[in-house]
Protein backbone atom coordinates (compact mmCIF):
# COMPACT_ATOMS: atom_id res chain seq x y z
CA UNK A 1 0.00 0.00 0.00
CA UNK A 2 1.24 3.49 -0.80
CA UNK A 3 0.44 7.07 0.17
CA UNK A 4 0.69 10.17 -1.96
CA UNK A 5 -0.87 13.61 -1.93
CA UNK A 6 -1.63 15.64 -5.02
CA UNK A 7 -2.91 19.10 -5.74
CA UNK A 8 -3.59 21.34 -8.71
CA UNK A 9 -0.01 21.66 -9.90
CA UNK A 10 1.99 19.08 -8.00
CA UNK A 11 2.27 15.90 -6.01
CA UNK A 12 4.11 14.49 -3.04
CA UNK A 13 6.61 11.69 -3.04
CA UNK A 14 5.16 8.18 -3.09
CA UNK A 15 5.40 6.74 0.43
CA UNK A 16 5.23 3.01 1.14
CA UNK A 17 2.85 2.51 4.05
CA UNK A 18 4.26 0.19 6.68
CA UNK A 19 2.19 -2.55 8.25
CA UNK A 20 1.45 -2.13 11.92
CA UNK A 21 2.81 -5.05 13.98
CA UNK A 22 0.24 -4.24 16.68
CA UNK A 23 -2.74 -4.29 14.29
CA UNK A 24 -5.01 -7.26 13.69
CA UNK A 25 -3.20 -9.65 11.35
CA UNK A 26 -0.32 -7.16 11.37
CA UNK A 27 -2.18 -5.15 8.73
CA UNK A 28 -2.64 -1.45 8.20
CA UNK A 29 -4.01 0.77 10.92
CA UNK A 30 -4.48 4.38 11.94
CA UNK A 31 -0.89 4.24 13.20
CA UNK A 32 0.28 3.09 9.74
CA UNK A 33 -1.54 6.02 8.18
CA UNK A 34 -0.05 8.48 10.67
CA UNK A 35 3.44 7.18 9.87
CA UNK A 36 2.73 7.85 6.19
CA UNK A 37 1.39 11.33 6.97
CA UNK A 38 4.56 12.13 8.91
CA UNK A 39 6.69 11.22 5.89
CA UNK A 40 4.38 12.36 3.09
CA UNK A 41 2.14 15.19 4.30
CA UNK A 42 4.11 17.11 6.89
CA UNK A 43 7.00 18.00 4.53
CA UNK A 44 4.62 19.61 2.01
CA UNK A 45 1.78 20.93 4.19
CA UNK A 46 1.52 24.70 4.42
CA UNK A 47 -0.63 26.67 6.87
CA UNK A 48 -4.11 27.29 5.44
CA UNK A 49 -3.87 24.30 3.07
CA UNK A 50 -6.94 22.08 3.18
CA UNK A 51 -6.28 18.35 3.29
CA UNK A 52 -8.92 16.05 1.84
CA UNK A 53 -9.07 12.32 2.44
CA UNK A 54 -11.80 9.78 1.90
CA UNK A 55 -13.84 8.08 4.60
CA UNK A 56 -11.69 4.97 4.96
CA UNK A 57 -11.93 3.77 8.57
CA UNK A 58 -8.25 4.35 9.29
CA UNK A 59 -8.52 7.90 7.94
CA UNK A 60 -11.52 8.69 10.13
CA UNK A 61 -10.24 7.16 13.37
CA UNK A 62 -10.07 9.20 16.55
CA UNK A 63 -6.29 8.72 16.63
CA UNK A 64 -5.85 10.21 13.14
CA UNK A 65 -8.27 13.08 13.82
CA UNK A 66 -6.33 13.96 16.99
CA UNK A 67 -3.01 13.76 15.13
CA UNK A 68 -4.26 16.06 12.36
CA UNK A 69 -5.55 18.55 14.91
CA UNK A 70 -2.30 18.46 16.91
CA UNK A 71 -0.33 19.18 13.73
CA UNK A 72 -2.64 21.99 12.62
CA UNK A 73 -3.82 20.21 9.49
CA UNK A 74 -7.12 21.58 8.22
CA UNK A 75 -9.36 18.95 6.71
CA UNK A 76 -12.39 19.02 4.45
CA UNK A 77 -15.38 17.02 5.63
CA UNK A 78 -16.14 14.53 2.92
CA UNK A 79 -19.62 13.08 2.43
CA UNK A 80 -19.69 9.26 2.57
CA UNK A 81 -20.35 7.36 -0.64
CA UNK A 82 -19.46 10.24 -2.93
CA UNK A 83 -16.73 8.99 -5.27
CA UNK A 84 -17.60 11.64 -7.86
CA UNK A 85 -16.32 14.29 -5.42
CA UNK A 86 -13.07 12.45 -4.73
CA UNK A 87 -10.34 13.78 -7.07
CA UNK A 88 -8.39 10.50 -7.03
CA UNK A 89 -11.30 8.72 -8.70
CA UNK A 90 -10.63 10.79 -11.83
CA UNK A 91 -6.97 9.72 -11.93
CA UNK A 92 -7.34 5.92 -11.89
CA UNK A 93 -7.79 5.68 -15.67
CA UNK A 94 -4.70 7.80 -16.35
CA UNK A 95 -2.73 5.76 -13.81
CA UNK A 96 -3.80 2.49 -15.43
CA UNK A 97 -2.79 3.75 -18.90
CA UNK A 98 0.62 4.80 -17.58
CA UNK A 99 1.23 1.47 -15.84
CA UNK A 100 0.21 -0.50 -18.94
CA UNK A 101 2.51 1.64 -21.07
CA UNK A 102 5.42 0.88 -18.74
CA UNK A 103 4.46 -2.78 -18.16
CA UNK A 104 2.36 -4.02 -21.11
CA UNK A 105 2.59 -7.62 -19.86
CA UNK A 106 0.26 -6.69 -16.98
CA UNK A 107 -2.65 -6.32 -19.40
CA UNK A 108 -2.91 -10.13 -19.57
CA UNK A 109 -2.75 -10.49 -15.79
CA UNK A 110 -5.80 -12.21 -14.37
CA UNK A 111 -7.05 -13.38 -17.77
CA UNK A 112 -7.28 -17.11 -18.35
Amino acid sequence: MVYAAFWYDGRSELIAIERDPLAAKEGYSARSYIWALEDGLIPIYEPLDIYQMDNAPIHMSKLVKEWLETHGVWTLDFPPYSPNLNPIEHLWRALKRKILKLYPELEQMGQS
